[in-house]
């Protein structure tokens, strides 16, 4: 979305586009290098805010990484934009939530529905959380290291030509494949909750309890992971309430495969992304360590994978406060609908 925002902003910056005969007069008032660079910056500060709903936080997002020299007019476009956006995604949901987006469905964005509103933390919260920073950062800074090596190694097979670079991704969707196919069967089942907020086991859709190969009135705990969008990966690792979902086992091996498959999936010619792959990384590290603390923490699961996905994006993406207003604005913004 920060790239499409962007590249969408350049092309209004240069007046449009000659070679596909699509111009416009009026925004040559535009084209020079301040007006341009400002234009790429609003644009990709709409793409954050585009992505999250979090209009302050794509502001924050082109402060913090995108704009190499600010000034009070470039905050005010940058708000305008951002605000215009959340204004129009607003204005879009509700056409698909009146079920008139056909096969898109009813819409939405990724909701990080983690806690309510009357969370309480002690002081004996704070060591375990502290770690988990730490760590985190120490684990971004690991999956930075490993992907500059990973597309080094990809450049070096990229320029012997188009057919190695399709064989490349031939090969690491097979290998994808069969890791996500084979890793549940390792997976022990586990007795559908007496209280579980849907049906149990899940089957042909999206869900918690996918029942993958497990008696009845059982689900396989890594297959509720591994067979659902990263959106509903990432819904489910976050939702509150959950503590005894998932195993620790399971937990270990999701965040082992999401994170080697997510360093040797970026750089080949499928567009993989890694903002979204990195929060399901983090969520599921940060539940494995809100297992470990268990019952001597009064914080929920949920909530450990959000300060574990912020740990990992702040330390792979070096971003730190608009990450911040991006996961709590989402989170207000959730709590709010649902009150309404």
């Amino acid at each position: 979305m920060v790239h499409t925002g962007a590249c969408v902003a350049a092309l209004l910056g240069q007046g449009g586009s000659k070679r596909f005969g699509i111009t416009w007069r009026w925004l040559r008032f535009f084209k020079n290098d301040r007006d341009r660079r400002d234009l790429i910056i609003c644009g990709s500060a709409a793409g954050i805010a585009a992505a999250f709903r979090a209009p302050v936080g794509g502001v924050l997002f082109a402060l913090e990484e995108m704009a190499s020299w600010w000034r009070t007019a470039l905050l005010w476009r940058a708000f305008f934009t951002t605000a215009t956006v959340a204004i129009f995604l607003r204005a879009m949901i509700d056409v698909c939530l009146s079920g008139k987006c056909g096969l898109f469905g009813k819409g939405g964005l990724i909701m990080f529905n983690a806690y309510s509103a009357s969370i309480s933390y002690h002081l004996g919260d704070v060591p375990p959380v502290f770690i988990l920073a730490v760590v985190g950062g120490l684990l971004g800074s690991l999956f930075n290291f490993m992907t500059n090596k990973a597309l080094r190694m990809y450049n070096v097979i990229n320029e012997k030509g188009t057919i190695y670079k399709l064989l490349l991704a031939c090969l690491i969707s097979i290998f994808t494949s069969c890791l996500l196919f084979g890793l549940p069967f390792f997976a022990s089942c586990r007795l559908c909750p007496p209280d579980a907020v849907e049906p149990c086991p899940t089957i042909g859709r999206s869900g918690i309890y996918k029942k993958f190969q497990c008696p009845p009135n059982h689900y396989n705990g890594l297959a509720s992971l591994i067979f659902n969008t990263n959106d509903d990966a990432i819904k489910n690792l976050f939702s509150m309430n959950t503590d005894n979902e998932f195993e620790f086992s399971s937990m270990l091996i999701f965040f082992c495969i999401c994170l080697f498959l997510t360093i040797f999936s970026c750089g080949i010619v499928a567009p993989a992304g890694l903002f979204v792959p990195i929060i399901v990384t983090g969520a599921s590290y940060g539940r494995m360590v809100g297992i470990l603390v268990g019952k001597r923490s009064n914080l929920s699961h949920g909530l450990y994978a959000v300060l574990g996905a912020a740990s990992l994006l702040g330390g792979s993406m070096r971003t730190t406060v608009s990450l911040v207003a991006n996961v709590f604005n989402a989170n207000v913004y959730d709590l709010i609908m649902k009150a309404k």
